[in-house]
């Protein structure tokens, strides 16, 4: 047996392993991808300013970033545990942003969205 084998317990996973998931599983939500296509529904809807667009742009990529902690978090609780809360916080913002853009809230601060 190689020493690196033998290094880890029965049942545990190298330390990389949850990072590599959390890329895989920023890659396939989209989140890189997926903010020009509502960006000009928010400008136009909620009547913000091409300034404020693009703060939300660059909140939305330090978002992105942030997101590797939950694949270090995984080396320290259950996968269920870190998909449950990214669950929850994927519903809130989207549907924050889906009451925003549908009006069904009334006129919202501009730091809430």
């Amino acid at each position: 047996m190689s020493s690196t084998t033998t290094a880890l317990k029965a049942g545990t996973r190298p330390p990389w392993v949850g990072l590599g998931a959390a890329v895989w599983v920023q890659i396939a939500s989209g989140n890189a991808y997926n903010f020009p296509l509502y960006s000009h529904t928010l400008k136009s809807v909620l009547g913000f300013s091409q300034h404020q667009l693009t703060m939300l742009g660059v909140a939305n990529d330090i978002g992105e970033n942030v997101g590797v902690l939950p694949g270090i978090a995984s080396n320290s609780f259950p996968p269920w545990l870190i998909l449950s809360i990214g669950a929850f916080a994927c519903f809130f913002g989207y549907g924050l942003i889906w009451l925003a853009v549908s009006q069904t809230l009334p006129s919202m601060p501009y730091w809430v969205v």
